[in-house]
């Protein structure tokens, strides 16, 4: 069956909420959808998502539109050959804002610094456009959010146009249309031209504000974050209530915070360095008492100092740290692990010392639940933790073994 084109009420009225239309077609099962003979539901498209709310008591989970055909995708089939539809308007009006306040950051990006957009996408939380070329410099934003605040508080019209093909080669669009036929042209008065299918406000006025949050460099195209609107008022709320906070908990005005910041940032990394140069005499200190405890093992004319250490799971010291300290001492072996489930711990000799530790891994192995491997001259892995007193009473026999051939 033929399905003629859809009219699209949104474009028509884009601030009407409530319309009633007759149902052409029903598609039942798993994803149920109609299509109508009229529709305020904006299918996703042009970078704008599409609308939801509500037909005929069920709810609207998507909108697409295929061949000037829109197909309303829904949680339940409505009954009747007639349907009320209602938007849900706060999503849209969000939708319009964002979508207006695009266009005119668009144009003012051309307008001024000559970066026309190659990219929209307007998110859930966020709203982008991307340009050519590297990010602009904070003067070249701050001309760019003057001329969009300017405009707005203006109150230009925001109006569209069904401009028929002939004689769309006199307007000055903004950038090529990609459609053939008739285009529609949305026109922010003296600034911007563009053909745009999207839904927006009638004026700039209603756009608010339009802030940029950052700009993402991305290969050779730059990515600016925005918001508009209900959107930009929220944003500077949580904001505000974030310095606010913070003002209070550095007892101090919000122009002082920053300042305020990095003090404590410096204090921090003085704070990290102190420690890092405590943990080294730590791990220094440790070291030099365990190799001068250690026993020592002599076999073949070799003497070698078996350094055993075991860490707790809790303990805020590095085990590999510590055993790196232990061997640059010389003439022995390490072994650090640390009691958790499972254990970890690493073997390893220090540079002097001529012994392959990979022939430990046969004898080693024969204790249950033992895994790992390794190098020459480190060998690591890990152990149930009740095994780890079975692991260290076996070592000086496995050493003496080797250090016998």
């Amino acid at each position: 069956m033929s399905i003629p084109p859809t009219r699209k009420l949104y474009w028509a009225d884009p601030l009407r909420r409530r319309f009633t239309a007759r149902v052409l077609w029903r598609q039942e099962g798993e994803r149920p959808a109609v299509v109508l003979n009229r529709t305020l539901f904006y299918p996703t498209g042009g970078g704008q998502p599409h609308d939801t709310g509500r037909l005929g008591g069920a709810n609207v989970l998507g909108v697409e539109e295929t061949d000037g055909v829109i197909v309303h995708y829904l949680d339940r089939l409505p009954a009747g050959d007639e349907v009320d539809g209602e938007l849900d308007w706060p999503r849209r009006w969000d939708h319009m804002q964002q979508h207006s306040g695009q266009h005119l950051l668009s144009a003012a990006f051309l307008n001024l610094l000559e970066r026309p957009t190659i990219g929209f996408h307007l998110g859930a939380e966020t709203v982008t456009i991307d340009l050519p070329g590297p990010p602009p410099d904070p003067n070249e934003v701050a001309r760019v959010e003057a001329f969009c605040a300017a405009i707005i508080a203006e109150n230009r019209p925001i109006t569209a146009t069904i401009v028929p093909p002939e004689e769309v080669s006199q307007w000055p669009l903004r950038k090529p249309p990609t459609v053939d036929g008739p285009v529609r042209v949305v026109t922010i008065a003296g600034v911007d031209h563009s053909a745009c299918g999207g839904t927006h406000v009638p004026s700039t006025a209603a756009i608010g504000s339009v802030v940029i949050l950052r700009l993402e460099r991305r290969g050779k195209e730059t990515r600016v974050h925005f918001l508009c609107g209900g959107r930009a008022w929220a944003d500077h709320r949580r904001r505000l209530a974030v310095t606010q906070t913070l003002a209070g908990q550095f007892t101090t005005g919000l122009e002082d915070l920053p300042a305020a910041v990095a003090r404590l940032r410096d204090d921090y990394e003085r704070t990290q360095k102190a420690l890092r140069e405590i943990e080294s005499q730590w791990y220094a200190a440790e070291a030099a008492r365990l190799w001068a405890e250690a026993p020592v093992l002599s076999a073949a004319g070799v003497a070698v100092r078996l350094i055993c250490r075991r860490l707790p799971a809790a303990a805020p010291f590095d085990p590999r740290r510590l055993l790196m300290a232990i061997l640059a001492l010389g003439g022995c072996i390490g072994v650090v692990a640390r009691e958790e489930a499972p254990a970890r711990w690493a073997i390893g000799r220090s540079a002097d010392l001529n012994l392959d530790l990979r022939q430990l891994l046969p004898r080693l192995g024969t204790l249950p639940g033992l895994r790992g491997g390794g190098s020459a001259d480190l060998l690591q892995g890990s152990i149930a933790e009740s095994g780890l007193n079975a692991l260290f009473d076996l070592l000086p026999a496995v050493l003496r073994e080797h250090l016998d051939r």
